[in-house]
């Protein structure tokens, strides 16, 4: 495991190097933007990739919800939730947003304690936290790092490469798996496991979300590309300090607004 570990981390560090020269070629301010057009060099390959995950996550997800009852995958959706509180403090911190890494100490601390070890979203409930933005791929925005193509990942579905290499760390490093694993005798590659299947949770209910979109839309591919696009680069601007405004890739020529408008503080 520990040779499957050293090659994760190699591989990470590679990939960055490949997005160093990109974020040499673009000017300090549109390395901050988060409204840039759409990136879809490899096109066919995603749309082969998405219709394999579609195939995958269809029956799993149906399974999901004949099997799991609602109170019990309410229970579920937010024990994994609490679960990402510790890798969303750690990247508030490393952005420089310490008012988002106070709220999210403060909700895990509360739904750890309070909400029966994560199973109840007390903080959210009771209106004092909701869940704050923060991964490895939004603190590569934020230190300049470009966005790269877009890519579908098998089984864990869209992101741009910066996003991808972003999660990857996520999930190998992984705080509270760090603290847990040697507990549970987990190895790193069981812990990166665990993560991903959390990812995956997610994901399948997402595409029950989406299912009545794919009936109605002539292109769910582009759907899906543009929802992305869309709901991703809203928690990048959030996390320059931006109005975290929801744009179409349409309007993504259209200029930011200047830093002095009225961003909310973080």
């Amino acid at each position: 495991m520990a040779g499957v570990q050293a090659g994760v981390t190699w591989a990470i560090a590679l990939l960055m190097l490949l997005l160093l020269p990109a974020c040499a070629t673009v000017p300090g301010n549109a390395s901050r933007n988060a409204s840039l057009p759409v990136n879809d060099p490899y096109e066919n390959v995603n749309r082969q990739v998405m219709t394999a995950n579609l195939e995958v996550l269809r029956p799993v997800s149906a399974a999901v919800k004949a099997v799991v009852p609602g109170p019990v995958h309410d229970r579920l959706h937010d024990l994994n939730s609490n679960l990402r509180e510790p890798r969303i403090f750690v990247n508030d911190v490393l952005q420089g947003r310490f008012q988002a890494a106070a709220h999210t100490g403060a909700r895990f601390l509360v739904n750890s304690t309070f909400g029966l070890g994560g199973l109840l979203d007390v903080a959210s409930r009771e209106g004092w936290w909701q869940q704050e933005s923060g991964d490895f791929g939004q603190t590569l925005f934020v230190w300049g790092f470009a966005e790269g193509p877009y890519v579908v990942r098998p089984y864990l579905g869209p992101s741009t490469l910066r996003d991808a290499i972003g999660s990857t760390v996520d999930m190998v490093a992984n705080p509270l798996g760090r603290i847990v694993g040697p507990q549970l005798a987990l190895s790193s590659g069981s812990q990166f496991a665990v993560s991903a299947a959390g990812t995956g949770v997610d994901a399948v209910d997402r595409l029950g979300q989406l299912k009545q979109a794919e009936d109605a839309s002539i292109d769910f591919y582009s759907f899906v590309r543009s929802s992305y696009y869309q709901m991703r680069r809203a928690e990048l601007r959030d996390a320059v300090g931006l109005p975290s405004a929801v744009e179409s890739p349409a309007t993504s020529d259209l200029e930011d607004p200047a830093p002095e408008s009225k961003a909310t503080p973080r």
